[in-house]
């Protein structure tokens, strides 16, 4: 009892650590709590109600390389936690030798002993507590696990990027299978012009000018169509490529038209603190501050409580024989006393981590709300692009519509039905970017806020 009562002198003595020049230098942003009316999907895409894009996006989750390192990375980190928090018990281990060892003749023992070649046997049971006064254990396993949330929050990040890009492509290659169908329409109406337009010149009623022109105008639309048809092979290849799958995979693709989804009027801005990225950032502040307190409990004396029991015998008939038992019990204390500043330095390096770790959130928190900032400005914009372009095409479907009833009543010519259905497809095609603009950005606040905002709330419908 008066050696531990020593021990615990000596650690009270000697333990005693000045950490005032040290501290952190940076602050994280706070970020309100997020409205319970909103909450982040984990399967954003559901809301597309597109059972085709569910399909490819479920798929590629299943099968990426990116998501199974993703899910080793939770395993690890798991496992590591195990590990820090298998620390904090007691270990209790069996521990035998068989040694043969020739006796120096000249040595400690004398001979006959002294010179001979003897059979050395040990069987202990060892025992061993560290008491973790000083909180070392304890914040070592707090790291580990909030690494382990990082990673689980990493995984959650890196289904997103997939699932956007895979949504991004897709809604690209849907916009090119519509615009394809309309440069071929566009196409058939200026051959219909041109043939016209020879038909006409041939009975001196039109120019040549007028031919060349037409033929021009077709020609120009064939390059569009084929330039077109470029671009949706290079989508589905592009789609086959991020599913892990062969090319010809992306051939199966069919052409949709689905309304857009709704989007709440008001996104706040605090819900970016549901972010995935924001959230494994804040974990890794967790582990660099329960880090500190580790490099922190070095300073402090650490007592270990040692004991163990078993037999020691020389030779191995009289290992299990009576009078080979051995035992020990007592208290083991490892004390800094002189380390040329190495726990100071420790503790400065865990303090400048832990600053890299705040502000790496901090600049993350402040991207998160410029993003989200932008593509709401986006959304507005392009849905108030998408109105007046609507506007416009119901002027064009109006004038056509004059010229064919005129047409089928013998009032106007072919023509005239061509000419005003020519425009009207242009627009169309005019149309179908902005939809996919209107796509692209709606993905873009998805990755923003780190998944799909639910309509919990207003949400304000989107036009066309």
């Amino acid at each position: 009892m008066r050696a531990i009562a020593a021990i615990l002198t000596c650690a009270l003595l000697f333990g005693c650590a000045d950490f005032s020049r040290f501290h952190p230098e940076s602050k994280p942003l706070a970020i309100k709590k997020p409205s319970p009316k909103f909450a982040i999907d984990t399967k954003w895409w559901t809301i597309f109600k597109d059972d085709q894009l569910d399909s490819l996006i479920e798929e590629a989750l299943a099968n990426s390389p990116d998501i199974k390192i993703a899910q080793a990375r939770i395993r690890l980190a798991r496992n590591e936690a195990g590990i820090a928090d298998a620390q904090r018990y007691p270990q209790l281990n069996i521990d035998g030798s068989a040694v043969r060892e020739r006796m120096s003749a000249t040595g400690y023992f004398p001979p006959p002993l002294g010179g001979s070649t003897l059979n050395f046997g040990q069987l202990a049971l060892d025992f061993d507590y560290d008491f973790d006064w000083w909180g070392k254990n304890r914040a070592a396993l707090n790291a580990a696990l909030s690494e382990a949330s990082a990673k689980e929050a990493e995984s959650i990040e890196t289904r997103l990027i997939l699932g956007t890009a895979i949504a991004q492509s897709y809604f690209m290659l849907q916009s090119n299978l519509a615009k394809l169908d309309i440069s071929k329409h566009i196409l058939q109406e200026q051959e219909s012009l041109l043939r016209l337009a020879k038909f006409r010149a041939s009975n001196g009623i039109e120019s040549d000018y007028r031919v060349s022109q037409e033929e021009s105008n077709v020609a120009k639309s064939r390059l569009d169509v084929s330039r077109i048809e470029e671009a949706v092979k290079l989508g589905r290849t592009q789609i086959a490529a991020l599913l892990g799958k062969a090319q010809e995979s992306g051939n199966a693709i069919e052409p949709r038209i689905d309304p857009p989804p709704q989007i709440p009027a008001s996104i706040p801005a605090d819900l970016i603190g549901m972010r995935p990225d924001i959230m494994a950032q804040r974990y890794r502040i967790e582990a660099a501050t329960n880090q500190v307190v580790v490099a922190k409990a070095e300073f402090y004396p650490n007592i270990d409580l040692q004991a163990y029991a078993g037999v020691q015998s020389i030779g191995f008939g009289n290992l299990l024989k009576s009078g080979s038992e051995i035992t020990s019990f007592g208290p083991a204390i490892h004390l800094p006393i002189f380390n040329a500043g190495m726990l100071k330095s420790n503790l400065g390096a865990k303090y400048a981590e832990y600053d890299i770790a705040v502000e790496g959130y901090n600049r993350m928190v402040i991207d998160a709300m410029r993003d989200v900032s932008q593509a709401s400005t986006s959304l507005q914009s392009v849905i108030t692009q998408i109105s007046a372009q609507n506007e416009l095409m119901k002027g064009l479907e109006k004038a056509h519509k004059i010229a064919f009833s005129r047409y089928r009543e013998g009032l106007g010519d072919a023509l005239s039905v061509i000419e005003t259905e020519t425009p009207l497809l242009s627009q169309r095609n005019i149309k179908t970017d902005l939809d996919e603009m209107r796509m692209e950005t709606i993905l873009q606040m998805i990755k923003s806020l780190g998944g799909a905002p639910m309509p919990g709330g207003s949400t304000r419908s989107n036009p066309g």
